[in-house]
């Protein structure tokens, strides 16, 4: 069975595809995967081979030209195509992939018309983006368990596999991971509480810690803020890690604070526990998912408060597009998930 995957984007969403293509590969030894995918993601993912695991890796499309291109790529007969991204530039590649079966999302969830490229779909539920992607393998009989943490035997198919060595920055022994800012800033914390849980840290725990990030200006600008004013010792790493670097240092740290952004489910992927901070968007579809018990959630409260409805009742797609959305989110509310990891990692001072 010849299988094509395109997912592109985004590298977090792109970790929640990697077990699922495991859980193929193992429970069906005719099948041979062809994954279309991002530069970005690629880089992170590279090192996760397997003799019938193969990657073609482009950029989004912006031209004829580019489709051309990924047309010639995928000049090959599927018997499968899993349309595991919807969006329009996305959506113009699967016409160009010959498939018999082209299996995508449900109206509710194929955005841009998706649905009007595929022939089969999964039916839609309000869950995880991961629990749709098993979905997909479910279409073949497959059925990739949901994981259940670092005690879960299916934590071999999260790992992202990589040989990158860390040692030249020169890490502490014992550290845990801020990446504070997300791409938008509508989903980042604020500065000064990201200050007080830095401090609360390592006074109570004595735990430095590492911040990282990519080098966008509003990345640096948060992390100068911060490291102006905290007076505990902080790691700056913010745009200076490729991906696999980063993953190395999610893996060898305790746990990981950080907002609705990709190293949030890259720390996942490495099983290191994940205190997210969520209120844009409910981290029920989109949260950490290994670790959604850590999850400082208060969207229910920024519907009820910004948008004025009733959370019960809004649907499947609702944001809070407004900075106070995060402000719902207090210091003591991610220091008592902090006790609660230290209580079960035993971590003292």
């Amino acid at each position: 069975m010849n299988i094509l995957i395109v997912r592109l984007s985004a590298i977090g969403d792109c970790t929640l595809v990697l077990p699922v293509i495991r859980a193929i590969l193992e429970q069906r030894k005719d099948a041979t995967i062809t994954w279309l995918i991002g530069r970005a993601a690629y880089e992170l993912l590279k090192d996760c081979v397997h003799p019938r695991l193969s990657f073609i890796v482009v950029d989004k499309p912006k031209s004829l030209g580019d489709y051309r291109k990924i047309k010639r790529l995928l000049d090959n007969y599927y018997d499968v195509l899993f349309a595991m991204q919807a969006s329009t530039r996305v959506n113009l590649i699967y016409p160009l992939v010959k498939a018999k079966r082209k299996i995508g999302f449900d109206k509710t969830r194929a955005r841009e018309l998706q649905w009007l490229f595929t022939n089969e779909r999964i039916e839609f539920e309000s869950e995880h983006l991961h629990d749709s992607f098993r979905k997909f393998a479910q279409k073949l009989n497959i059925n990739p368990s949901p994981a259940d943490g670092g005690d879960s035997s299916d934590y071999r198919n999260w790992h992202i596999t990589t040989t990158t060595d860390v040692e030249h920055l020169n890490l502490p022994e014992r550290y845990i991971v801020i990446n504070p800012a997300a791409s938008k800033i509508e989903r980042s914390w604020f500065v000064e509480r990201y200050i007080e849980v830095i401090e609360y840290c390592y006074k109570k725990y004595a735990l430095p810690v590492v911040l990282t990030g990519s080098d966008a200006d509003f990345e640096q600008e948060i992390v100068n803020d911060i490291s102006a004013t905290c007076t505990t010792p902080l790691i700056n790493l913010v745009g200076k890690t490729g991906l696999q670097q980063l993953a190395v240092v999610l893996q060898k740290s305790e746990f990981c604070i950080a907002p609705d952004t990709g190293p949030a489910h890259i720390a996942n992927a490495m099983n290191t526990r994940v205190i997210g901070l969520y209120a844009v968007a409910p981290s029920r579809l989109s949260g950490p998912y290994l670790f959604q018990d850590l999850t400082v959630d208060k969207f229910e409260q920024a519907v009820e408060r910004i948008l004025h409805k009733n959370p019960k009742q809004v649907p499947w797609r609702t944001r809070v597009h407004d900075r106070g959305a995060m402000a719902l989110i207090s210091a003591d509310d991610v220091k008592a998930k902090i006790d609660k990891l230290a209580s079960m990692l035993n971590l003292r001072r």
